[in-house]
């Protein structure tokens, strides 16, 4: 994955381990509470067939939230054979005119906020057959021929749906939105401090559960202040653009890139040691003039060191480059003296 280029939305949303609790618990109690609020209402005259269906209503939610489209047969099961399970409950009480076939806009809401368009349209396509064909193979008493009533039923499913598609759609847009503004930097296009800790600590958590290495590299140009103070802030944040470009062009896509304030990028290289952390500055040196001359510190990453203290060790070695005249790059120590170890943010 590229870092510090875009910010994509994903759809259908996808769960974090704690969302996915909070999602089972409203497929348990928004389903079925109301289906068991169904169940007892006239209990006694209720048919077999809806006591099946109901089972499967209460289901249907509970095996799509649980299970992922990586096991394509259950959840697809599961997602569009709740309608028709729904569709029994209507069964001997009155069919598409029942007062049951509300419970199936419950399956609706799922679609029209987790469904991709393709999973919507066939989607759709079960409510209808779920609303018209009881009546053409069954028919009375079990259901009732009523055109209309079913025509209402899809109608309304198709509303609820597509309603809830369109606002989901622009909820993910905002969220986009409000995360690439909260993780980009504006002048250069890379990620800033906050967008660059999220993506560095998930590339340190899988370099752990792969066992790859990781280098950081901090930089920080030499000469900027004084660029400032004699050019103009505007030819300043030309030489900060183009020492972003440079980064991309020097680097890997998938290595992180940032600016993390000022005058100072950071770059977490992906499965790569110190020595080909030092050819990646070479590279990037060699690309670069002498008004976007830059000191480096590298530091490799630790098996157990957290992201805190690997950035400590890149910026004692980045400091050690500066005072010693700048333009130039050294390695961090594997450990820090306690004289050493000050804080970076």
């Amino acid at each position: 994955m590229a870092y510090g280029h875009s910010v994509l939305m994903a759809a259908p949303m996808r769960y974090s381990a704690r969302q996915r609790r909070r999602a089972l618990r409203f497929a348990v109690l928004g389903n079925a509470l109301p289906i068991a609020v169904a169940t007892a209402t006239n209990f006694s005259s209720h048919h077999t067939v809806f006591f099946i269906g109901a089972v499967g209503g209460c289901i249907a939610p509970i095996v799509v939230t649980m299970m992922t489209r990586r096991h394509p047969i259950p959840f697809y099961a599961a997602a569009y054979g709740g309608i028709p399970a729904l569709a029994m409950m209507q069964a001997y009480s009155g069919g598409a005119a029942s007062g049951y076939a509300v419970l199936m806009m419950m399956a609706m809401i799922w679609f029209g906020v987790q469904a991709t368009d393709r999973e919507l349209a066939v989607g759709m396509g079960v409510l209808a057959a779920s609303s018209y064909l009881p009546m053409l193979i069954f028919g009375p008493p079990a259901y009732p021929v009523s055109w209309g009533h079913a025509t209402l039923l899809v109608l309304v499913g198709l509303s609820v749906a597509y309603s809830l598609r369109a606002v989901t759609r622009e909820t993910q847009k905002l969220n986009a939105r409000l995360l690439k503004e909260a993780t980009l930097d504006d002048l250069t296009g890379l990620l800033n401090r906050r967008g660059w800790r999220m993506a560095a600590e998930q590339e340190l958590a899988r370099a752990a559960r792969d066992g790859t290495h990781i280098s950081l590299l901090l930089l920080d140009l030499d000469a900027l202040k004084e660029i400032n103070d004699t050019r103009g802030h505007d030819e300043g944040d030309r030489v900060l653009v183009e020492t972003a470009d440079r980064m991309r062009t020097a680097l890997r896509a998938g290595d992180v890139l940032a600016r993390l304030g000022g005058d100072e990028f950071g770059a977490l290289l992906t499965d790569t040691s110190d020595g080909q952390a030092l050819s990646a500055v070479d590279r990037l040196k060699r690309i670069t003039p002498e008004l976007g001359s830059f000191s480096a510190g590298v530091a490799a990453w630790e098996r157990g060191e957290g992201l805190d203290e690997l950035l400590r060790r890149a910026d004692v070695a980045l400091y050690s480059a500066k005072t010693a005249g700048g333009s130039r790059v050294e390695i961090a120590p594997s450990t820090l003296e306690p004289s050493e170890a000050f804080p970076t943010d």
